[in-house]
């Protein structure tokens, strides 16, 4: 949601299925800067910590210093934040789960098994 919004706030079209599957190395990113490189990033670091390491020197070319603890600051905000989510239970409230019928679906999000705990009308 927050990559859809902050598109919307700039004026910019994504593609939000870039962000999941697919081969954002070879043009089927979500459309934004690097977005190739900071999937393989995120991805990356999501696996293991030190293979994202290796991935350093051209997050620093690509994106600068900042650009590099930007993507590394949101992997570790996402990815703790799902995993507390999930291991809680966590529902979406009803305002995220009624303006994102759309992207749950393309995205495939719904099959997820941390998808029960939140039901639409609940």
């Amino acid at each position: 949601m927050l990559l859809r919004e902050s598109s919307d706030a700039l004026d910019q079209v994504v593609d939000l299925t870039g962000t999941i599957g697919g081969d954002v190395r070879h043009g089927a990113g979500p459309g934004v800067s690097h977005d190739g490189l900071l999937v393989a990033y995120a991805e990356a670091a999501h696996d293991s910590p030190e293979a994202a390491r290796l991935l350093d020197g051209q997050m620093l070319e690509a994106v600068g210093p900042g650009g590099l603890v930007d993507a590394a600051a949101t992997v570790a905000v996402f990815n703790g934040l799902v995993r507390s989510a999930d291991a809680t239970g966590i529902p979406l409230d009803e305002y995220v789960m009624v303006r994102t019928v759309d992207e749950r679906e393309a995205l495939g999000l719904n099959e997820f098994s941390g998808s029960a705990n939140s039901v639409a009308g609940a």
